[in-house]
């Protein structure tokens, strides 16, 4: 049974890099949807994370009006180390207008990942 662990453990194929990069990618509106926003963070390039510390990005995400609901990986493409991941998201908006108690729906949204350091990052827009 040992040796049969083994091999399999050895013909597992590795990850490609895009693999890992949608991996990646899923995890972050995971992490979004759920509201663990620490772990969202993480995903941000270190520069982002440079300049907006954990704190501020939690009151960013909070302060909006709009909830995530779900998000499922549709494609991507990438050229070199930057990539463009989308996603249909779901979202639900309370009181968007008068007499609407709350807006639910889903779009597709295009997140931009870059490949820094041998690990890749979510580049927010600016």
């Amino acid at each position: 049974v040992m040796a049969a662990l083994l091999v399999s453990a050895c013909a597992a194929t590795p990850q490609s890099d895009e693999d890992i990069l949608v991996e990646r990618a899923q995890a972050r509106w995971d992490a979004l949807v759920s509201g663990d926003l620490e772990a969202a963070y993480g995903f941000y390039s270190p520069g982002y994370r440079s300049t907006v510390s954990l704190i501020d990005f939690g009151v960013e995400i909070r302060m909006r009006r709009v909830t995530w609901t779900a998000a499922s990986y549709a494609d991507h493409s990438c050229e070199g180390q930057r990539c463009e991941v989308r996603f249909d998201v779901g979202y639900r908006v309370p009181r968007p207008v008068p007499g609407l108690d709350v807006w639910e729906s889903t779009q597709a949204v295009e997140d931009v990942w870059v490949k820094t350091n041998g690990q890749w990052w979510y580049l927010p827009k600016k």
